[in-house]
């Protein structure tokens, strides 16, 4: 399972709970995912890894890609 890492403290009673309601909400829906849904859960709870994929989206936008067959060359 995905651990969450929390970088700083919320900065007001309001997005902890937020925070805190989150986490309930995923606990309780947790036996209804399919490894599909989880999959994607934790790429959308995976800042780092959300900030490659819009890199890379922006990259392919903008024309800057490399063709699949040159890559496995």
């Amino acid at each position: 399972m995905t651990k969450i890492k929390f970088q700083e403290k919320p900065s007001s009673s309001l997005a902890f709970e937020e925070a805190r309601e989150a986490v309930v909400k995923i606990k309780t829906l947790k036996p209804l995912l399919s490894p599909k849904d989880e999959e994607t859960l934790s790429i959308l709870m995976d800042k780092e890894l959300r900030v490659h994929l819009n890199k890379s989206l922006m990259e392919e936008k903008g024309g800057k890609v490399e063709p699949l067959e040159n890559v496995l060359k």
